[in-house]
């Protein structure tokens, strides 16, 4: 090869941009960051952030690329952290939540349809959230939890009166206890079996009616009975009355008999009492001890 051919290859490797051991410093830097950067944007397209709340915790779902059987990650995941493409998370709230229910038509001893209203303070426990997915589920509260607290409602409904139910707080709180402690050993038992980090904190009876058709009934009931109640106390009163007013004949009788006063002097005597206490007016001359007595009244 001649000196010219040389000269000329020489030239093109110095120009080669990807010869990087013929590269100046700077050259090189720039050239390594990008590929840096390019290697971390087709990483971010393929990876993803969990980022759970303040008041949540999230459970990591691992499913494999290739080969391998989908499983749940031992540890929970409190903070923002990048997952591989095929891992999906599940969010808990780690927060005691009020969880509302409504029961319509259950019956009380002695048939009568109630609509009662409760609810449930529940909280999952911090850092065993894995154990709760890999056990019971993203649906693990309407698979296990509601229905065990429904069936015990209706069965300890049935057991009470629904008077009891309706106003007397001292036996709304044996019954609220009653449930509270039966979801309690049912969670416990559960937990023998898998691990169930839930606790059952409050189980409170809201309200407790009888259904529509049933509380117009009793509508009616009660009316009548106040009704009743009514005219009764209205008999009593005149009763009380005409007694009285025997009682006063009878002293006056007493009265008359003692002073020796016929009839005519009896009434005229109480005409002067009811003068006298006439608002305004007062008895000042009274002339004569006869039949007809006269006197001046003076206003």
């Amino acid at each position: 090869m001649n000196t010219s051919s040389r000269q000329v290859n020489q030239r093109n490797t110095n120009h080669n941009p990807i010869n990087l051991p013929h590269m100046n410093a700077p050259r090189k830097i720039w050239i390594l960051a990008g590929i840096v950067a390019a290697v971390l944007v087709a990483g971010l397209a393929f990876f993803s952030f969990v980022n759970p709340s303040y008041d949540e915790e999230a459970a990591l779902k691992m499913k494999p690329i290739f080969f391998g059987s989908t499983r749940v990650d031992g540890e929970p995941v409190n903070s923002i952290t990048l997952v591989a493409p095929t891992t999906t998370a599940v969010y808990f709230n780690i927060l005691p939540q009020k969880m509302q229910f409504q029961f319509d038509d259950l019956l009380s001893n002695d048939n009568t349809p109630l609509d009662v209203n409760m609810y449930m303070i529940i909280q999952v426990k911090k850092g065993q959230t894995p154990d709760l997915l890999r056990n019971y589920g993203e649906n693990w509260f309407e698979n296990f939890i509601e229905p065990y607290f429904r069936n015990k409602v209706r069965e300890y409904v049935s057991s009470c009166s629904p008077f009891d139910l309706m106003s007397n707080r001292e036996v709304l709180a044996k019954f609220d206890d009653r449930i509270k402690q039966s979801m309690r050993n049912y969670v416990a038992a559960l937990s023998r079996k898998a691990n169930f980090p839930i606790d059952i904190q409050q189980v409170i009876t809201d309200r407790v009616m009888p259904n529509k058709e049933q509380l117009e009934e009793m509508n009616k009931t009660a009316a009548s009975i106040q009704a009743k109640q009514t005219q009764e106390k209205r008999a009593e009163m005149e009763l009380a009355r005409a007694k009285a007013e025997r009682n006063k004949a009878v002293a006056d009788k007493a009265y008359m008999t003692e002073l020796n006063l016929s009839p005519a002097q009896f009434i005229q005597l109480r005409a002067w009492d009811v003068i006298e206490k006439k608002n305004g007016a007062n008895i000042d001359v009274l002339i004569g001890g006869g039949e007809t007595p006269m006197w001046n009244i003076r206003r």
